[in-house]
């Protein structure tokens, strides 16, 4: 296996465009090599850049264009659609509010349940954050419940009812694992009382699990039943933020992504989505200032 990518590599491992790559490149913000004219990216090297090891970006305080944190299929639909290019890390809510810490996005998603306030997101944004230049923007409530195939019992009403099964379970400081953590504890029950399967890293991920009968049920979004026609048991509407720098917000890119979500392309696509609510969009829920 090379342990170099090409650029055609790179731009799809960052899910953008090849010129967007180019565009990286050019501004000498990604580390890159050029053998006999071709461009090469040492896989070592953007690892690194991504996590910020290399701290030329985090010394100069310039954040990459790119969205940390939770995955949500719309977001990721709208950053596409909205040719903002900006790239996607996705790697969960903890996790992501980390790496916003080390300057290495300009936003982060999280949908972190705090079961002393019974209040999302902000409890943990006050915990983790130390940079003082940010807002914590509504993105989408979105549906998520139990998910699971018909045959595997249409009568069963509760997470109390798959005791017993293989629970697909996700990374550690992921909300979706938080709110897992809490579901458990309100009824009494846990992990050992589950068959653990391997470990899920994004929705969809976690709903293929099922489809593919490596799972029994796993908490998830409605929009993924829905999409592959499984079953679904609501258990919670959550708040799904973006923390986003402020000297970002007004960046190009963030904005070029805001102004997509005024569209009507944009509420069209997110009409398609089961179990999404964008009324309070943009909302502001917390300002650092």
């Amino acid at each position: 296996m090379s342990e170099y990518f090409t650029t055609e590599e790179l731009a799809g491992f960052l899910r953008v465009k090849s010129r967007k790559v180019y565009d990286l490149v050019s501004k000498d913000q990604v580390p890159y090599s050029r053998v006999m004219g071709k461009l090469l990216f040492s896989k070592k090297e953007i690892k690194n850049w991504i996590s910020g090891e290399k701290n030329e970006i985090a010394n100069n305080k310039i954040a990459p264009d790119v969205i940390l944190g939770s995955h949500d299929p719309l977001l990721e639909l709208a950053i596409k659609q909205s040719k903002s290019g900006i790239a996607m890390s996705f790697d969960g809510s903890t996790e992501g509010l980390e790496r916003f810490n080390l300057n290495q996005g300009i936003a982060s998603g999280l949908h972190i349940y705090d079961e002393d306030s019974k209040n999302w997101n902000t409890p943990i944004v006050h915990q983790y954050l130390k940079k003082q230049d940010f807002v914590l923007m509504e993105w989408a409530k979105r549906e998520r419940g139990l998910i699971f195939k018909t045959k595997t019992d249409k009568n069963k009403k509760s997470i109390n009812d798959f005791v017993g099964h293989r629970l697909v379970t996700r990374q550690p400081g992921s909300g979706s694992d938080n709110y897992i953590k809490y579901l458990f504890k309100s009824h009494n029950i846990s992990f050992s009382d589950f068959i653990s399967t391997e470990i899920a890293y994004s929705e969809n991920d976690a709903v293929l699990l099922i489809l593919s009968e490596q799972a029994d049920v796993t908490l998830g979004l409605e929009c993924e039943a829905k999409k592959y026609k499984l079953e679904f048991i609501p258990i919670v509407t959550e708040r799904f933020d973006l923390i986003v720098d402020r000297l970002c917000w007004f960046e190009k890119p963030f904005q070029k992504l805001l102004n997509f979500c005024r569209t009507e392309e944009f509420f069209e696509t997110a009409s398609k989505l089961n179990g999404y609510n964008i009324n309070n969009l943009g909302t502001v829920h917390f300002n650092s200032k």
